[in-house]
């Protein structure tokens, strides 16, 4: 019989591979991703609230709920408004680990989700594809520090300045929303202001306000 030690598990690798697994499904799904932001940053709500912001179908809305809730990052409350269910979301964040580490959250999930939306996104990804998303939201937070222009937006991520420009006013005024519901986000300060003329034209608004 062999002495060697048994391989112990992390205690939270299945917690790390459920947030993984979540993350990409709501990466891949835009609708789903828009859906779920939307929830995020109105919880609580009702689905018919987040599916009028939205413009989604009564059938469409639930489905998306309901795959939300068997992901684990939204649930259904014993509490009522005029007559319907709240709905409550949580973020889901997590670190992706190869050449870099790549810290993925709400903002991310918010803008790939706008890409069914947004023409300036959806042009974005049809030149340079999916991937290219996640540096241009990282460029526009270090733009939104005050810590480089968008021309040097331009020069980071190898685009033209006229498409940097046009990619960083789609992104901060989705994330101008959702910082506050990103924990990832929650020790960054932002030195340039995001108008809220712009944040109005953005696909997610709070009906608080």
């Amino acid at each position: 019989m062999s002495n060697a030690p048994t391989p112990i598990q992390p205690p939270d690798a299945g917690h790390t591979a459920h947030r993984f697994f979540v993350i990409q499904e709501l990466l891949g799904t835009p609708d789903l991703a828009r859906f779920y932001t939307d929830l995020l940053i109105n919880s609580p709500t009702t689905v018919t609230a987040a599916r009028e912001r939205q413009g989604f179908s009564k059938s469409t809305a639930y489905k998306y709920a309901n795959t939300l809730a068997e992901l684990g990052v939204a649930e259904e409350l014993d509490e009522y408004e005029t007559g319907s269910a709240l709905w409550r979301a949580d973020p889901v964040s997590g670190d992706w680990t190869d050449e870099m580490t790549l810290e993925l959250g709400p903002a991310i999930i918010a803008v790939y989700g706008a890409t069914s939306v947004d023409d300036d996104l959806e042009l974005f990804v049809d030149r340079h594809g999916k991937a290219a998303l996640a540096p241009a939201v990282i460029a526009t937070l270090t733009y939104l520090q005050g810590e480089t222009t968008r021309r040097g937006v331009a020069d980071e991520l190898g685009v033209p300045a006229v498409e940097a420009i046009a990619v960083t006013q789609a992104v901060e005024r989705i994330i101008a929303v959702v910082k506050d519901h990103d924990p990832t986000l929650s020790d960054i300060t932002f030195e340039v202001e995001v108008h809220d003329r712009a944040i109005e034209q953005g696909p997610y608004q709070r009906a608080d306000e």
